[in-house]
C-alpha cells in the first residue's frame, strides 16, 4: 500500500489504486471464450495480490492480446497504465466509458459501471452502486472488499472515526475467505494509523504466516519496525523483501530511508545503486537521490548550500516533498523569510489544486504538510504560540498510516516538544515526548542527546535558530 509523502510519492498512488484491484473470489467469473485468456486473468489477478504490478500488467495484456473482446483486461490495464499517461490507457478508457456492458457478468458489470461513475464524479452513484450490489451478492469478496476500502478511504481523508467500520469489514472479508491476505495488511495498517502498533504486528505476522514467499509483508513489517524505532529488525525484514523479489522497489526506497535515519548516507547510495543494477525505474531512484543528498546536507547544517540548490529539479513543484522541507528548513535558519513563505504558498496551491481535482494522495500528503512548514517558520520567528497551533493543526492530520506518514507524525511531535520547551512549557513538552518514547524510544534518545534541538530554539522568547549557532540534530532528525 505504499503515493510516499517524501521521496517516493508516485508509488504509494499506484499501490493504493492497487487495494482495488486484487485478491480472488473463490469462484471467478470473466467473460472470455479463450480458456487462455482466462489463465492470464487469473494470473494478473494473483500477481496484483502480491503488489507485483509489472507481472501483473503482462498478464493482462496477454490476456487482451487473446481475447480484443475481453472487457475486464481492458479496465485492469487501464488502471495500471493510467498515471503514465499510456496512449493505450487512453484509449481503453474511452471504449471502457461507452461499451454496452449487458453481455458481462453481474461482478464484471459493477466494476466498470462503479468505475464510470468515480470517473464521472459522481460518488453518490458510485456508493448505490455498491451497496446495491452487496445486497445482491452479500457473499462476494470482490464487493465487501471494495465497500472496506471505500470505508477506509473515507476515514483515512475525512473521518478516522470510521476505521473501526472499515476494520470491522476486513474481518468479515477474511471470514468469507481466511485466504484473502491483503485482508491481513489492511488491518495491519488501519490498527497502525491508530498506534495500535502491537496489534498492527500480529496481523503483519499472520499475512507473513500465510503468504511467506511474497514480498509485501515483510516489506509491511519492516515499516512498522521502523516506526517503532526497531530498526535491526527492519533491515532484516526489508533485506528479506528483496531477496524474495529483486525489484520490489518500495523495498529499497524504505531500506535507503533507515540508513539515512542511522546517519549512513553512503549506505543509502548503495541501496540505491542496489535496485539500479536490477532496472529501478528512473523516477524512483531520482526521489532517493534527492531524499538522501538533501538528508545528508541537513545532518551536517548546510543550510547556505541548500538553499544555492532552491532552484533545482528535486525541490522545484515539490517534486520531491522531503527535499522541498529541508530547503524551507533551511531558509528558515538562515532568515530567508521569502524562501520559506514561497514555499508554503506552492504547498498550499498543490493542496487545493489536489482537493478541487480530488487527488486523494496528495490532499493526504498535503494537507499535514502546510501547517507543518507554517509551524516551523512562526517557531523559528519566535511565535511559538503560533507556532503550537499550527504544528498540533498538523499532527491533527496525520495517522501512523506507513513509515513515511508515522515518522513524519514523530518528527512533527518532536518540533512541536521542542518549541513547547522554547515557550517555557516544560510539563506539556514532556508529556509529549513521553507519548512518542512508548513508540519510539530511540528517536526521543537521540533528540534528548541533541539538547532537545532539531529547529534550534532557545529558551524563553528569543529564537535561536538564525543568529546563534547550535548544535546540529541528529541523522534521524534530519532523514525525516
Amino acid at each position: 500500500m505504499k503515493r510516499w509523502i517524501w521521496l517516493a510519492f508516485a508509488i504509494v498512488a499506484l499501490a493504493t489504486a492497487g487495494v482495488t484491484l486484487i485478491a480472488l473470489p473463490r469462484t471467478p467469473e470473466w467473460t472470455t471464450s479463450s480458456s487462455q485468456a482466462f489463465s492470464e486473468i487469473e494470473a494478473g489477478q494473483a500477481d496484483l495480490n502480491k503488489f507485483y504490478f509489472r507481472e501483473a500488467l503482462r498478464h493482462f495484456q496477454r490476456a487482451h492480446e487473446l481475447d480484443p473482446d475481453l472487457l475486464i483486461a481492458k479496465w485492469r490495464i487501464t488502471q495500471l497504465l493510467m498515471r503514465e499517461n499510456s496512449d493505450q490507457a487512453s484509449r481503453f478508457v474511452e471504449e471502457l466509458m461507452t461499451t454496452d456492458l449487458s453481455r458481462l457478468t453481474p461482478r464484471e458489470k459493477f466494476f466498470i459501471e462503479h468505475w464510470r461513475a468515480v470517473r464521472n464524479d459522481q460518488p453518490d452513484e458510485a456508493a448505490r452502486l455498491l451497496d446495491e450490489c452487496i445486497k445482491e451478492h452479500p457473499n462476494d469478496p470482490y464487493m465487501l472488499e471494495r465497500k472496506a476500502r471505500e470505508v477506509w478511504l473515507q476515514a483515512n481523508s475525512e473521518d478516522l472515526d470510521r476505521l473501526a467500520d472499515a476494520e470491522r469489514l476486513y474481518e468479515e472479508v477474511l471470514k468469507l475467505d481466511p485466504n484473502w491476505v491483503i485482508a491481513y495488511n489492511m488491518l495491519g495498517y488501519i490498527k497502525m494509523m491508530q498506534g495500535r502498533f502491537a496489534e498492527a504486528e500480529e496481523s503483519f505476522k499472520s499475512y507473513r504466516f500465510i503468504a511467506p514467499d511474497q514480498a509485501n509483508p515483510h516489506d509491511s513489517l519492516g515499516e512498522l519496525y521502523i516506526t517503532t524505532g526497531r530498526y535491526g529488525e527492519a533491515e532484516v525484514s526489508l533485506n528479506r523483501a528483496i531477496e524474495i523479489k529483486r525489484d520490489f522497489w518500495a523495498s529499497y526506497i524504505h531500506l535507503a530511508i533507515l540508513k539515512s535515519y542511522s546517519g549512513d548516507f553512503e549506505g543509502a547510495f548503495r541501496v540505491i545503486e542496489r535496485g539500479q543494477a536490477e532496472e529501478m525505474p528512473k523516477e524512483i531512484a531520482f526521489g532517493m537521490e534527492c531524499r538522501t543528498h538533501f538528508a545528508d546536507l541537513a545532518q551536517r547544517g548546510e543550510w547556505r548550500r541548500i538553499l544555492d540548490e532552491r532552484d533545482s529539479e528535486c525541490v522545484i513543484g515539490f517534486k520531491n516533498s522531503f527535499a522541498a522541507i529541508i530547503t524551507h528548513r533551511a531558509a528558515c535558519r538562515t532568515g530567508d523569510w521569502k524562501t520559506a513563505t514561497a514555499l508554503e504558498d506552492e504547498a498550499e496551491r498543490i493542496l487545493g489544486e489536489a482537493k478541487k481535482s480530488g487527488d486523494l494522495d496528495l490532499s493526504l500528503a498535503f494537507q499535514a504538510l502546510t501547517p507543518h512548514l507554517r509551524g516551523v517558520r512562526l517557531a523559528i520567528e519566535g511565535d511559538f504560540g503560533a507556532a503550537e497551533k499550527q504544528l498540533r493543526e498538523s499532527d491533527n492530520r496525520l495517522s501512523f498510516m506507513e513509515v513515511d506518514f508515522g515518522m513524519y507524525k514523530l518528527y512533527n511531535r518532536l518540533l512541536l516538544a521542542e518549541t513547547l520547551l522554547a515557550a517555557r512549557q516544560d510539563a506539556d513538552a514532556h508529556q509529549l515526548l513521553a507519548a512518542v518514547r512508548r513508540i519510539n524510544p530511540s528517536i526521543v534518545q537521540e533528540f534528548e542527546e541533541a539538547g532537545f534541538r532539531a529547529l534550534g530554539l532557545g529558551r524563553g522568547n528569543a529564537p535561536l535558530g538564525v543568529a546563534t549557532p547550535t548544535v546540529e540534530p541528529p541523522s534521524s532528525m534530519t532523514a525525516l
